[in-house]
């Protein structure tokens, strides 16, 4: 009987490992830095920053690192988000790595233009490829990727079959983002026999609702925004959110306005357009403008190809056209090169007319005091213009009644004590329990 270990997850969000063993054989699903310690405590900054066993940071698993002997057949990452692959660079390097395409690209991308701390590198020189919907062995393990709606691109949920066995890993899942037709489609199509379901539950007790519903929602929302903007407006999303991005492009387009973005976001926009997506921006002769950072710039040529940099001059703008053309631009820019270039500005005019949409989870809004001290030195209100990247309680339900799984156990969330009240055959364990299914 397939066996499972939850290292960490079951009284945290973010930081994901989970352990399961068939027939003497282990694998890992996801290695993520953790977003807080258990029960939502914060974490110590200067532990994450020098990962051990012995600090908390790093979960403890026999046979996972270098300094031991080899004792798990392989690791699988579900998404690209650094709370789900942020320890990578920890695993033994004869231990493989499997990921998708798009983790990959969104990876090696973060690997050229991220500060060293968030960079994960060695794992890529032991990683394998796998394809969604195609099944995949790992001794006793087979196991299937499936899409889904999540705000990382080319996020999956993944089966695992061993021993008789069905597991299945929901991972981190959205119902209503710009995929929302790939969660439909596991609804719709569900998987019969499920064994166990590993179910996140990010929102699950906890208020999410920012009076945006959607991903559409939020981009009707910053339209509205661009559409009666007076004067700049400065954007702060997540770099790597390929749906936000979208909604961004999308509003500004259709507000008339131009949209400046920095070197990375350009690059990982254009490298999954390429590979994967068609759809995506940018589009030829759109409104998107690129401001060369000099540390992007830097990292292109050290780590790409200089010749990127006179690829996409077409589209370059400098500060002076910003400033000159203040009141048609959206920057969706680092905040302390949006500081600089609002100190410019201030300078000269007053910013009381400036919009400052603010994009993301407000767990950062709350824990980082810069995003407050931008809208206090120039007297530019926040404006939360967001959804979440993670299901909310009414698709997670839809999951669970189209799976029916035997068993149901709460990952990656705080309110796993009240699964019970909306779930059928809950099963609360702890991190380290052994479960076997």
């Amino acid at each position: 009987m397939p066996k499972i270990i939850i290292h960490r997850g079951t009284h945290e969000i973010g930081g994901s490992c989970v352990e399961i063993c068939a027939d003497s054989k282990r694998i890992i699903i996801d290695l993520g830095m953790p977003l807080m310690a258990r029960d939502g405590v914060d974490l110590d900054e200067i532990a994450t920053k020098n990962p051990s066993v012995e600090n908390g940071i790093l979960p403890k698993v026999e046979g996972l690192y270098p300094w031991q002997v080899p004792g798990i057949d392989a690791v699988i990452l579900s998404h690209p988000h650094l709370d789900h692959y942020g320890l990578m660079d920890w695993v033994h390097p004869d231990i493989p790595i499997y990921l998708s395409e798009e983790s990959q690209t969104v990876i090696k991308a973060g690997n050229v233009f991220y500060p060293p701390q968030l960079m994960q590198k060695k794992m890529l020189q032991h990683s394998k490829i796998f394809e969604h919907y195609k099944p995949f062995g790992i001794g006793p393990f087979k196991i299937t990727s499936f899409l889904i709606d999540h705000s990382a691109f080319g996020a999956s949920s993944l089966l695992i079959e061993a021993d008789g066995k069905k597991i299945f890993y929901s991972g981190d899942v959205s119902g209503h983002g710009r995929k929302a037709l790939l969660f439909d489609y596991v609804t719709s199509n569900p998987i019969k026999d499920i064994d166990c379901l590993l179910l996140e539950g990010t929102t699950v007790g906890e208020s999410h609702d920012t009076g945006y519903y959607g991903e559409t929602d939020v981009e009707k929302g910053m339209e509205n925004v661009f559409s009666a903007q007076k004067d700049i407006s400065f954007v702060i999303s997540s770099g790597s959110n390929i749906d936000r991005l979208t909604s961004i492009y999308l509003a500004s387009k259709k507000a008339g306005k131009t949209l400046v973005l920095d070197i990375y976001q350009f690059y990982l926009l254009e490298q999954l357009k390429k590979k994967f997506d068609d759809t995506l921006p940018p589009h030829a002769s759109d409104h998107i403008k690129v401001l060369y950072i000099k540390h992007h710039a830097d990292s292109v040529v050290e780590k790409l190809d200089k010749s990127l940099l006179y690829e996409y001059k077409p589209r370059k703008i400098n500060q002076d056209e910003i400033l000159a053309n203040r009141q048609s631009m959206v920057l969706r820019l680092p905040l302390s090169i949006m500081k600089r270039i609002a100190d410019k500005m201030h300078q000269e005019k007053p910013l009381d007319k400036a919009h400052y949409i603010y994009a993301m989870w407000d767990g950062y809004l709350e824990r980082d005091i810069r995003f407050k001290e931008f809208s206090d030195r120039f007297g530019i209100p926040i404006n939360e213009i967001h959804t979440s990247g993670h299901a909310y309680l009414d698709d997670l339900k839809r999951l669970a009644e189209a799976l029916k799984p035997k068993t149901l156990i709460p990952i990656h969330t705080l309110g796993g004590d009240i699964f019970k009240e909306h779930f059928a055959n809950v099963v609360r364990v702890d991190d380290g329990e052994l479960f076997t299914c």
